[in-house]
């Protein structure tokens, strides 16, 4: 399991890295749910040692400590029991790449936070931007461009439906480290582009089954090297045939005399289908 570090940042916005997680008293005194204590209460308990002198946080890899300062809203040395923890928990929770978050007061003098924090897993192109998502499709923060180590989903809708398809894709390891963006098409069904995301292979993934015809495929590349060959898409969209469209200087898929029950309705020639044979809407 990997270990999560903690972060200790003071009230002047200092952030420094310890070495564990720190403990300021003999035990762990939560008392978030304290009601307020007076104002002349609470400045005198600050005087007494009851004050904000550091923030311990776990957690937190993406968020950036001074945000995480301004929406705690405390200072240095403000009585520790005056601090509003709920609001205070509902503004970190609100932040960008914070999917949850948990304060606790730890008297004398120290507030600690757990961040949940999600994590990015591709990005969303939409509206002439990109957004990062989390694998459940939530929409994290936009960025100024695209970054080479995420794939890239493309539609109105692909946030909610890309789990689905990466989790049919992650079956399949070869197929799915060449994935470069995924297109959604009215809302019904995928085209996967590997290798590049112009001039690379195109993988027209039908409606339902993906992990069928993904299967399918993988077992055609295995066989065939088929997506090492010169081809430029690859229809997997009518259920038991796949159908290739060839790039110039195509070397054949050899023919079989005999097929095993996997291939036995998969197409091998290079002849793309008519739009008759496709289904209607496609």
């Amino acid at each position: 399991m990997r270990r999560i570090k903690p972060w200790i940042i003071n009230s002047t916005s200092a952030l420094a890295l310890a070495g564990g997680l720190i403990w300021l008293a003999p035990q762990l005194i939560d008392v978030s749910g304290w009601p307020t204590v007076p104002e002349q209460a609470a400045e005198s308990l600050s005087a007494v040692g009851l004050s904000v002198e550091q923030v311990l946080v776990v957690g937190r890899e993406k968020t950036d400590a001074a945000d995480i300062l301004d929406a705690l809203g405390a200072v240095r040395g403000a009585p520790i029991l005056d601090i509003d923890v709920p609001a205070a928990k509902a503004r970190i929770s609100a932040l960008p790449w914070v999917r949850s978050a948990e304060i606790t007061r730890h008297l004398p003098n120290s507030l600690h936070i757990t961040l949940n924090e999600y994590s990015a897993y591709a990005l969303w192109q939409h509206e002439g931007q990109y957004t990062l998502i989390d694998r459940d499709g939530t929409a994290i923060i936009n960025v100024a461009n695209a970054r080479p180590e995420m794939p890239v989903i493309v539609g109105p809708d692909a946030p909610d439906y890309a789990a689905a398809l990466f989790a049919a894709l992650d079956e399949q390891k070869n197929i799915r480290h060449r994935v470069k963006a995924a297109v959604r098409f009215g809302g019904r069904r995928w085209d996967v582009l590997l290798d590049a995301m112009d001039g690379g292979i195109t993988i027209k993934l039908p409606e339902k089954n993906i992990a069928s015809a993904l299967s399918g495929l993988a077992v055609l590349d295995d066989k065939h090297q088929l997506l090492s060959r010169a081809v430029s898409e690859i229809d997997l969209r009518i259920e038991g045939r796949l159908v290739v469209q060839l790039k110039d200087g195509y070397a054949p898929i050899p023919q079989q005399s005999r097929y095993s029950p996997a291939e036995r309705e998969v197409r091998t020639d290079t002849r793309i289908a008519s739009d008759k044979e496709l289904p209607k809407g496609v």
